[in-house]
């Protein structure tokens, strides 16, 4: 295969990279596996249910399974609401797990501690074909608690991702929480937390309503306000998972909503900012933030001149090469598991530009590339990245990041 250098052209052997022009051809779009395993992980999910006040966590199953979601809670000091209920084979063979299961749920129920439980089960159970519904009914009807069942992935539902069915089973919670009386909640949805004061998304809302009219799903206060999600009268999704939240609020209860993804280039920051500000009727300053941004890229790409740069977030690598690229941070690498149609807009526009950056799959990456390819790498951006090229300087950012400019001068503020 052959990659455009300035002075001609080099073939390069080996079958685990490929130029940006013939990309379309050599990977998968959106294959089903792929979305299923890497881009939906049950273990960080339950810290969605976990973060909303008055929601405990029952995980039923071998620890193995379960210990996972003990560490990950634990990172966001979330352990106190996640109770673990292991269990090995002889419980399995036996069905007594299941009267055992039932009297953890019951003496939770008693302590009046809980708003909702939600009954997180392994794939040890589904490949048993385990039934918990009526489990679950009896405690609801006895302590008139809702309690909600999530099946952990791979083996759930394959057709149905966790994240969608962790919607559901919010969706669910919140009828409980539906008023008549007039809407009046602006809902921010997304995992991400609290939105800092200074930022632009933050102070367009407070310039539209007060705070107490505004519900960030992942920094709510109380499970009454989590119930209030369902009198909003807009919801903003900020990331995948809030789209799927807001989705399903527009079906149940018809709540419009915006999409406003995270996004890297100042061009498509401020589309998505003309979008909310049309949606709320309120006005923003652009000049500030739009002058932050190039003042900000300029001097970094000033100071990294000549530096090689490794882009590997996981989804939405290509996008953010692109923006790299477009205040003159050449990328050198991009790392991909899979490609969405989106992507495929920013590999023809990189390939348009001129771009010299090599992709390589990270299922392809053998140990001999790693070694001789990826030691020149002064900087890698992203766990990706960061894990194929050992030497270079790390940046651990994520695919999903805040909203709006700031996210982006974090980023670059970083590479320096």
């Amino acid at each position: 295969m052959k990659v455009q250098k300035e002075q001609g052209c080099k073939r390069i052997s080996g079958e685990d990279k490929f130029t940006l022009a013939d990309i379309a051809a050599k990977m998968p779009l959106e294959s089903f596996f792929d979305r299923g395993i890497t881009d939906d992980d049950c273990g960080e999910l339950v810290n969605l249910a976990l973060c909303i006040p008055g929601i405990d966590v029952v995980a039923a199953g071998p620890s193995s399974c379960s210990r996972v979601l003990y560490f990950r809670a634990g990172k966001k000091a979330l352990n106190d609401k996640l109770f673990l209920f292991p269990l090995d084979s002889s419980d399995f063979a036996t069905g007594k797990h299941l009267d055992e299961l039932e009297e953890a749920l019951e003496s939770l129920a008693t302590l009046n501690r809980s708003k909702a439980i939600i009954l997180y089960t392994t794939c040890a159970d589904i490949l048993t074909g385990t039934e918990f519904v009526s489990i679950t009914k009896r405690i609801e009807r006895r302590y008139g608690l809702p309690v909600k069942i999530f099946e952990r992935g791979p083996l759930s539902r394959r057709r149905t991702l966790p994240k969608m069915r962790l919607c559901d089973i919010f969706i669910d919670l919140l009828q409980k929480g539906v008023r008549t009386e007039a809407k009046r909640y602006i809902n921010v949805l997304g995992e991400v937390g609290k939105l800092p004061e200074d930022v632009g998304l933050r102070q367009i809302l407070n310039n539209y309503c007060s705070s107490e009219d505004i519900r960030e799903f992942a920094a709510l206060n109380s499970y009454e306000e989590f119930e209030d999600l369902a009198n909003g009268k807009l919801n903003i999704a900020l990331d995948r998972f809030g789209y799927e939240m807001a989705v399903r609020m527009r079906e149940k209860w018809k709540i419009p909503f915006l999409y406003l993804p995270a996004r890297y280039s100042m061009k498509e920051i401020m589309y998505n900012y003309a979008a909310l500000l049309e949606g709320l009727h309120v006005t923003w300053n652009f000049s500030k933030d739009t002058k932050a941004y190039y003042q900000v890229g300029s001097k970094v790409a000033l100071e990294l001149d000549g530096k090689r740069i490794a882009v590997g977030i996981g989804p939405r690598s290509f996008e953010l090469a692109h923006a790299l690229e477009l205040i003159c941070l050449p990328v050198a690498v991009i790392f991909a598991e899979t490609v969405t149609k989106q992507d495929i807009k920013y590999i023809e526009s990189l390939s348009a530009m001129g771009s010299q950056a090599e992709v390589y799959l990270v299922s392809n990456v053998t140990v001999d590339t790693q070694r001789k390819k990826f030691e020149g790498i002064d900087i890698a951006i992203g766990e990706k990245a960061s894990f194929y090229c050992g030497t270079a300087k790390e940046l651990l950012v994520s695919a999903d990041y805040r909203f709006g400019y700031e996210g982006i001068i974090e980023i670059l503020e970083g590479m320096l």
